[in-house]
């Protein structure tokens, strides 16, 4: 097990929900200066997939077939019962996360991964799903990648076709669908199998290696990178979120330089063991799924207490970030897990996976 990564995934996953809680805390937590806490969890997401994808098929010579099927069992069950769940809350009237209008065709679509426009916004009816869009797109692509023979060529040919959706993406070519896959945060998935092929190629550290210097250079670079790029938005007048090119280039960077350097440690013999976040980060999809919802509940709760502005913000906060872990934990032991494992002895023909998927795949 990777344990650093799968710190790092418990983090990542925080940060997305310190963003979102800046929805619910006023003026106590302005939403733009959270911003980018929210960028940097999704980044760190998108350049670990990327990763995690390279690194298992390449350990399990898994097939077209296998590794679709791996993801679909892993992804779609509890994202599916989420999204339905919030599909019947919404139904009977309760209207959660901001689900103000449920029509048939888009909870078809949530459930198809298909991207769609919803109030303005395209995002599913969960609305963090709209990560997954690009996911389950990164998945498909990948497969075709299988076909590629060669771990260096199956590498080369990922980063180049990126790129070129990006590229192709400049062309004022009408479409959601075109503009939604060819924007350049889907280059993350890319340095992140940049990062799995160094990670194979690199193997074993050499005696006397500088691991805690090399770490500690990357991390410190990867943070002057972030406050670089957030005083370029200010003097721009951009969102700290940043979009287009900037973002990869800020953020995505700054998200390899971490998961590298996380992975650097792990191969120097020093891991970051706790076994709180280890078991976080196992969690951590159905944390990242079920969160905004239990901000939602949280803010309806403490709204009936006679507290002010700051107590309020405190109190939203410990009550969803607890309800979020604790109910994220009991979905992964009772659903995620045992439906992932279920749906693997049904359709995989090697069930049993190494140690690194075990660990890491989500």
């Amino acid at each position: 097990m990777l344990y650093n990564l799968q710190i790092l995934r418990a983090l990542a996953a925080y940060l997305v929900f310190l963003t979102h809680f800046g929805l619910y805390a006023g003026p106590v937590l302005p939403r733009p200066d959270l911003l980018a806490f929210g960028a940097a969890g999704v980044d760190v997401f998108f350049v670990l997939s990327g990763f995690i994808m390279f690194v298992s098929t390449s350990e399990g010579d898994a097939g077209v077939g296998t590794f679709l099927t791996r993801r679909i069992a892993r992804v779609v069950p509890v994202y599916w019962l989420v999204t339905l769940g919030l599909a019947l809350m919404a139904l009977v009237g309760l209207r959660p996360i901001g689900i103000m209008d449920l029509r048939p065709e888009y909870l078809i679509q949530s459930l198809l991964f298909l991207p769609f426009s919803r109030g303005g916004y395209i995002e599913p009816l969960n609305s963090v799903g709209w990560t997954l869009n690009y996911e389950m797109f990164f998945y498909v692509v990948f497969a075709g990648l299988l076909l590629v023979p060669t771990r260096e060529w199956r590498a080369l040919t990922a980063a180049a076709l990126f790129l070129s959706l990006t590229l192709l993406g400049l062309l004022p070519v009408p479409g959601l669908y075109w503009a939604y896959y060819t924007k350049p945060i889907v280059l993350e998935f890319a340095a992140g199998i940049g990062l799995g092929y160094a990670y194979l190629r690199l193997g074993s550290l050499p005696p006397g290696f500088p691991v805690r210097r090399v770490t500690g250079a990357a991390i410190v670079s990867a943070g002057l990178l972030v406050l670089g790029g957030q005083a370029v938005a200010y003097s721009l007048g951009v969102s700290p979120e940043m979009t287009g090119f900037l973002r990869p280039l800020v953020w995505g960077s700054a998200a390899s330089l971490v998961v590298g350097a996380m992975l650097l440690l792990e191969q120097g013999g020093i891991t970051l063991r706790s076994r709180w976040l280890l078991s976080q980060g196992n969690a951590s999809y159905s944390f990242y799924l079920i969160h905004n919802l239990m901000l939602h509940t949280a803010s309806k709760v403490v709204a009936l207490l006679p507290v002010g502005e700051s107590l309020r913000a405190g109190l939203i906060f410990v009550l969803a970030f607890a309800a979020s872990a604790a109910l994220g934990s009991v979905l992964f032991r009772h659903i995620e897990a045992p439906m992932n494992a279920a749906l693997r002895r049904r359709f995989d023909r090697r069930p049993v996976p190494t140690p690194l998927q075990s660990a890491l795949t989500r």
